[in-house]
């Protein structure tokens, strides 16, 4: 018998005889990548199967990682071999995206000060980001899962060229990492520019925002998020005026 996981927001997942399944739900948005040039990444489950509907991997039967040094350090060298690989994914579609969740809570009359401020800044954030570098593009804890002392990073259905500082900014932002665990993080992944790491936290947080308020129904409140863009205005006003 099948066993449904219930974590996820977007496909339907279940366990079943050591094989994890998942039926696909297609947004627009997901899916685009041709999942067996991921074969090459070393941090992955073994991909069984894959076809328009559903898509199979080898269960890994471990857990999801503690955000310690240990294992912030080992994030840090997986991310570090995917952006440095030569795996080409599908082009970029932040700017689709965006579009798309805009409308639908313009439909629903949604209107978020902060996120109206910053429309503009976002293009720009867009326009100046590299898309040279291949991303998962969805960095969320549980999209983590830790055996044997290694961590596979899981569901990559969002996956895509884009620029290392969205997913460095991803992984910071979507688990709340706090400066002491940040800093560690980075210093462990290699040399960034800060200015962008500090735009692309914008921007993950203003999708993380605009993804929820497009749902049906609110899957968790985004309060924190905005005054992360608060805060990440501040620091890159300061940085602008610094010489």
């Amino acid at each position: 018998m099948k066993q449904r996981i219930t974590k996820g927001y977007t496909n339907k997942s279940y366990y079943k005889n050591n094989i994890f399944w998942q039926k696909k739900i297609i947004n627009g948005f997901n899916h685009k990548i041709k999942y067996k040039i991921l074969k090459k990444l070393p941090f992955l489950p073994k991909l069984l199967s894959n076809n328009r509907i559903t898509i199979k991997w080898s269960y890994i039967d471990g857990l999801q990682p503690e955000l310690n040094k240990e294992n912030l350090k080992i994030l840090a060298r997986e991310l570090n071999y995917l952006h440095n690989s030569s795996l080409s994914f599908p082009k970029a579609n932040y700017a689709q995206r965006i579009n798309f969740y805009l409308s639908i809570m313009q439909k629903r009359n949604i209107k978020i000060a902060t996120i109206e401020k910053i429309n503009k800044l976002i293009k720009e954030i867009l326009s100046n980001n590299s898309y040279s570098f291949p991303l998962h593009n969805d960095l969320r804890m549980s999209n983590f899962i830790k055996k044997d002392e290694k961590i596979y990073i899981v569901d990559w259905e969002y996956a895509s060229m884009g620029d290392n500082h969205f997913d460095l900014a991803y992984l910071i932002e979507a688990n709340f990492l706090n400066n002491e665990q940040e800093n560690y993080f980075i210093e462990q992944y290699g040399k960034i520019d800060y200015k962008k790491l500090i735009e692309n936290k914008i921007l993950v947080n203003y999708l993380i925002i605009l993804w929820v308020n497009a749902q049906k129904k609110l899957v968790f409140a985004y309060d924190y998020f905005i005054d992360k863009i608060e805060k990440e205005l501040h620091i890159l006003e300061k940085l602008k005026n610094t010489p």
